[in-house]
């Protein structure tokens, strides 16, 4: 088969959503498929506009530097020369849209049903209960879509959801529809990666990945905060959206906590004076890493964290970083939202903690801290 993502993520170096769609295109690839990603825009300064990356072509249509009234004007006739020079006659053609349908890749959608392409989405997350501030443009999307998914069904050949509440949803929208579930996944890692358990030495508690609302990194922080208290030999290390992250820690400014700061991402004033770059460091913030070097940090931490509150959104979607945590071997700690009971059991898996509830994951940390058998046993 021949197939083409069309996606609005970075590619092929980004945050979790990328890693999702790499990890399909190349199980893709492996299986003898050609197959093309279609980058709607990226302007991260890592990737590169055009290029193949683990025999995956990949081609972005426009950069965020083009005015707006540019993108609309442009954008129908490039999303059409795209799936034009993407095809293959000689085989089947199949285009996969990553994170539902909006105004810009209905447009691919249209063109490729036009020209022969079955259709299929790949559904992550319901941004309709977002509570994260957007622009009002964003949000006109958003709604145009919702209203108009219901009758869309003629042009979709089949439904890829990651939890079971996006699985009740698109089957009542779409009753003539396949829809499978395929949740969270991870890189199958070498084993060099892993390390023995830490007993005697600073304890390395993670979290990697984005810092909206629905993400819960104010609890972990506030929880860390209370039991470094006690416990002196505790790192917290931040990956990631760095910018957001310094947002958060900044209101911590008056607290007794030292921060240090890895990547492009200026101090803000209110911090400069708890930086420290030394063995006292209570929090590290480490900004965006290449692929080797992001498994190697999560794999030497002692403790990972999974932090989502319990809102209608974050339960629509699947934590991807749950995936990421768990291949590595090391002991979790995660919040009990959307699926997660459903595949792990507390204390065996994971340790559990109740979402949006500070001493709740308190106790998760100082269980795990303080037991470094049970560390063991679960990682």
């Amino acid at each position: 088969m021949n197939i083409v993502f069309v996606i609005n993520e970075h590619y092929p170096f980004g945050m979790a959503a990328t890693m999702r769609i790499k990890l399909f295109s190349e199980f893709l690839v492996e299986k003898n498929h050609e197959v093309n990603v279609v980058v709607s825009n990226q302007d991260n300064g890592i990737n590169k506009r055009v290029g193949k990356h683990n025999n995956v072509s990949y081609s972005t249509i426009l950069s965020d530097k083009f005015p707006g009234f540019v993108l609309y004007i442009l954008y129908p006739f490039l999303a059409f020369y795209h799936l034009i020079s993407s095809k293959n006659n000689k085989n089947k053609n199949v285009l996969i849209i990553y994170g539902g349908i909006n105004l810009f890749n209905l447009q691919f959608i249209l063109f490729g049903k036009l020209i022969g392409y079955k259709i299929i989405l790949d559904i992550v997350e319901d941004r309709i209960y977002s509570t994260e501030k957007m622009p009002f443009s964003t949000k006109f999307h958003l709604w145009i879509s919702e209203i108009i998914l219901p009758y869309l069904g003629w042009l979709i050949n089949g439904v890829v959801v990651i939890s079971t509440r996006l699985m009740k949803k698109y089957n009542l929208l779409f009753k003539k529809i396949d829809v499978v579930h395929i949740p969270g996944s991870a890189a199958n890692l070498d084993f060099s990666y892993k390390r023995d358990i830490n007993i005697g030495k600073m304890i390395k508690i993670t979290y990697a990945g984005s810092y909206g609302h629905k993400d819960g990194v104010e609890y972990l922080i506030d929880a860390f905060c209370e039991i470094s208290k006690n416990n002196t030999d505790v790192l917290l290390v931040l990956l990631g959206g760095t910018k957001r992250a310094i947002s958060i820690v900044s209101r911590y400014s008056k607290s007794p906590i030292t921060f240090s700061f890895t990547g492009p991402s200026s101090i803000p004033s209110a911090l400069k004076d708890k930086v420290l770059l030394n063995d006292n460091t209570n929090i590290e913030l480490v900004s965006y890493l290449p692929d080797d070097e992001y498994w190697q940090k999560l794999s030497e931490s002692d403790i990972l964290c999974m932090t989502r509150i319990d809102t209608s959104f974050a339960n629509s979607g699947f934590p991807f970083k749950l995936g990421e945590y768990l291949a590595t071997g090391r002991p979790v700690i995660a919040t009990e939202v959307s699926d997660v009971t459903f595949y792990l059991t507390d204390k065996q898996d994971f340790v559990m903690a109740k979402p949006s509830d500070t001493e709740s994951l308190i106790s998760a940390l100082e269980y795990l801290v303080k037991h470094p058998d049970k560390r063991s046993e679960i990682g």
